[in-house]
C-alpha cells in the first residue's frame, strides 16, 4: 500500500509539474514579443471598453484575462506619434462604450498623432444602431477621415439623464428610508426618500448635462468644420440615415471596413514613398514589441509612480465585485502603494489617477493621509482624474499639488450622507417578529427593525456635521480656497471638470498626458524631459504565483481565486442586468456609505 500511495503521490507532483510547465509555456507564448514591420498602419478597436487598472489577480492572467487599460492606449498613441515606422492609424468605432471624459482623452491622443504628420481614419457599421450614438461619434470626430458602413445609421439623438425614485415602492413595502445629508445638492438618497427630483437635484443635473452637450457641440463643430447651429440641427434630426448623415458633412464617406483599410493601406504607401510595403499592426501587439528608432537611453530619468485608485472606496484591500466584473478602490491597497512610493528614493513624483464616484469618508481619509504624507517627504503628487472623482473620489484628489480632470470628468460632490432603511413595516406585515437584545442606548442604532431614536439622531447629524466640516476644511487647505467659497461651492454639488477648473477645485485639464506635463512642472524638468515611470503596488508576476503553487505557500487561496475567476467570466454576459440590481442586492451596511455615486447619466 505504502508503494502504491508513493507511485500515486510521484504521479501527482509530476501531473503538477506538467500543467504548470504547460502554463509557464503559454504565458511565455503570451508575452513574446512580436517582430515589426518597417511600415506601420496601427489597428485600433474602440468598440471594448477599456479598463482604469489592469487584472490584478494572478490567475486572471493565467486564464487569459489581459484588459487594455486607458494608460497603456494613451502612452502607445504617444509612442507612435514619435516612431518614423507608424504612418497612421484605422479605428473601429460605433458602440457606446466609454466614458465621456475617457472619450475626450482618446480624442487628445489621436489629435497628437495627428499633430505629428500621421494620418487617422475611423470607420462604422453604425453609430448607435437603435441606440445612443452620441459617444463614439464624438470619439470618431478625432480622426481626419469619418466612414460609415451604407445603410448604417447615426444616433446623435442627444444626452438625456434619467433618474429612478423608488419611494412609491417602498411605501407599498413598508419600509421607510431614513436618510440625512450635508447639503442639499447631495442627492443619492433620493432615490429611496422622494417620489421625484428636488429643485437642488433638478438644478445640479440640468447643469451637467447641459455643460456635457455643449462641449460635445462645439468640439463636434470644431472637427467637422461646421458651425454650432448646424451640428444642434443635426442632433434634433437624429437618427440620420447614411446619406443624410453624408449631407450634412458628419461623413465623410460611404463605404466598407475593407475599403476604409485598402485607403489606409494606399495612404501609408503614399507617406512611405518607395519603401517597405505597408501593413496592419494591432495596438496591442505594438505595445509589446519592443521601441525602435526612439531614444529609449532614459536609465537616469526621474522615475514616477503611477497609481491607480478605481471604483468604489472601501476600507481594507482592493477586492473584484462579481456583479460588475470592476474592483474596489481598497484603502489599504492603495495606501500600501503610496508607502512603497514614498519609502523608494529612486520615486520623485507620484501620478495619482483617481476614478471613483465615493465610498467610505474613513477610507478616503486613509488615502488622503498618505498624499500629504508623500509631499512632507518631498514628492509632488499630481492627481489626474478619470471618467469619475466626486465625492470621496475629490477627498483623495484635494490634497494633491494639481488636479488635472478632463472637461467632462464628473467631479465636486463635496458632501456627505448616511442613513438606513427601516424595514419594522414591512416584516410587521410579513408576519416576522424581531426581538431586540441590547446594552448600551445605541446599540440599535443601525438595525433595520427600528427607527433612529431622539438620541442616535442626534448623534447621526453631529457625525455628518463633523465629517463634512473635515471635507470643506480639507478643500479649503488642499485647494489653497477660503473656506467660506468652499461651503458656497460645495453643499454636495456635482461639477463638470470643465465647471470645476472655473471654481478652482481643479487645476488644468487634460488626462494621463497632462497630468504628465504637471508632474516635469513639479520636478522642474524641460517639457519633453524623458521620465520613468512605474506601476504600484507592485503585483506578483505569473511566474512567481506558479512558483508559490508549486511550493504549497499558494494552494490555500488558489480555489477561491479561480472560484472568483470562474465567476467573473460566467457572470460577464448577465452583467448589463445585474448592474442596474447591483444597488439593491447589497448588504445593510453598504446602505451607510457616506459618500456613494451621486448621479446616473446617460450619454
Amino acid at each position: 500500500m505504502r508503494i502504491i500511495l508513493r507511485v500515486f503521490a510521484i504521479i501527482g507532483f509530476l501531473s503538477v509539474l506538467l500543467v504548470a510547465g504547460a502554463i509557464g509555456l503559454g504565458v511565455h507564448l503570451a508575452n513574446r514579443q512580436p517582430k515589426l514591420p518597417d511600415s506601420i498602419v496601427l489597428e485600433l478597436d474602440l468598440e471594448k471598453p477599456l479598463a482604469e487598472a489592469p487584472a490584478n489577480s494572478p490567475v486572471a492572467g493565467l486564464l487569459g484575462d489581459h484588459r487594455t487599460t486607458v494608460e497603456q492606449v494613451v502612452r502607445t498613441l504617444n509612442r507612435a506619434s514619435k516612431d518614423p515606422r507608424v504612418k497612421g492609424i484605422i479605428a473601429r468605432t460605433g458602440n457606446g462604450v466609454h466614458s465621456f471624459a475617457v472619450t475626450q482623452e482618446l480624442r487628445d491622443s489621436i489629435a497628437k498623432l495627428r499633430k505629428e504628420g500621421r494620418f487617422a481614419i475611423v470607420h462604422a457599421e453604425s453609430f448607435g444602431e437603435m441606440g445612443n450614438g452620441m459617444q463614439p461619434y464624438y470619439l470618431a470626430t478625432a480622426f481626419e477621415q469619418v466612414w460609415m458602413q451604407p445603410m448604417g445609421d447615426m444616433a446623435i439623438t442627444g444626452m438625456q439623464a434619467e433618474l429612478t425614485f423608488l419611494r412609491g415602492t417602498l411605501d407599498k413595502l413598508k419600509v421607510e428610508p431614513q436618510f440625512r445629508k450635508r447639503e442639499e445638492y447631495k442627492s443619492f438618497a433620493e432615490q429611496y426618500t422622494e417620489t421625484g427630483p428636488t429643485p437642488a437635484n433638478r438644478e445640479a443635473i440640468d447643469s451637467l448635462i447641459g455643460d456635457l452637450f455643449n462641449q460635445w457641440v462645439s468640439d463636434v463643430a470644431l472637427a467637422r468644420g461646421i458651425n454650432d447651429a448646424a451640428v444642434r440641427a443635426a442632433v434634433d434630426k437624429a437618427p440620420l440615415m447614411d446619406k443624410e448623415a453624408l449631407d450634412a458633412k458628419l461623413v465623410d464617406k460611404l463605404a466598407y471596413w475593407d475599403e476604409a483599410v485598402d485607403w489606409a493601406i494606399e495612404k501609408a504607401k503614399g507617406a512611405d514613398g518607395a519603401g517597405a510595403k505597408p501593413e496592419l499592426v494591432s495596438l496591442q501587439d505594438y505595445n509589446r514589441a519592443p521601441p525602435e528608432g526612439i531614444d529609449m537611453s532614459i536609465t537616469d530619468a526621474p522615475l514616477v509612480a503611477m497609481i491607480v485608485g478605481d471604483g468604489a472606496i472601501m476600507r481594507g484591500d482592493s477586492q473584484a465585485d462579481p456583479l460588475s466584473g470592476d474592483e474596489s478602490f481598497g484603502a489599504a491597497t492603495i495606501a500600501a502603494a503610496f508607502d512603497q512610493a514614498i519609502d523608494d528614493d529612486n520615486v520623485k513624483a507620484i501620478l495619482f489617477r483617481v476614478n471613483s464616484p465615493g465610498g467610505s469618508a474613513v477610507a478616503s481619509e486613509v488615502v488622503r493621509r498618505k498624499v500629504l504624507k508623500a509631499k512632507a517627504k518631498g514628492k509632488p503628487v499630481i492627481v489626474s482624474m478619470g471618467a469619475v472623482a466626486a465625492s470621496g473620489g475629490y477627498w483623495v484628489s484635494m490634497g494633491a499639488d494639481r488636479i488635472v480632470a478632463e472637461p467632462g470628468t464628473i467631479t465636486g460632490s463635496i458632501g456627505v450622507i448616511a442613513g438606513k432603511m427601516v424595514l419594522r413595516g414591512l416584516t410587521d406585515w410579513a408576519g416576522v417578529n424581531i426581538e431586540p437584545i441590547s446594552r448600551g442606548a445605541n446599540a440599535g442604532m443601525w438595525s433595520s427593525n427600528t427607527p433612529f431614536s431622539d438620541t442616535q439622531e442626534a448623534r447621526l447629524n453631529a457625525f455628518l456635521d463633523s465629517t463634512y466640516a473635515a471635507f470643506t476644511q480639507g478643500v479649503a487647505e488642499g485647494r489653497n480656497l477660503p473656506l467660506d467659497k468652499v461651503k458656497e461651492i460645495a453643499k454636495g454639488r456635482v461639477y463638470t471638470g470643465r465647471q470645476a477648473k472655473e471654481l478652482g477645485l481643479v487645476d488644468a485639464l487634460g488626462g494621463y498626458a497632462t497630468a504628465m506635463g504637471e508632474v516635469r512642472k513639479a520636478l522642474k524638468l524641460a517639457e519633453d524631459a524623458p521620465v520613468r515611470a512605474i506601476t504600484l503596488p507592485h503585483k506578483r508576476s505569473q511566474f512567481d504565483f506558479l512558483m508559490d503553487l508549486l511550493s504549497g505557500d499558494a494552494r490555500a487561496t488558489v480555489s477561491n481565486a479561480v472560484t472568483a475567476e470562474v465567476a467573473d467570466r460566467t457572470l460577464a454576459p448577465f452583467r448589463p442586468a445585474l448592474s442596474t440590481l447591483a444597488p439593491y442586492l447589497k448588504a445593510d451596511q453598504d446602505m451607510v456609505v457616506l459618500m456613494p455615486a451621486m448621479v446616473r447619466h446617460g450619454f
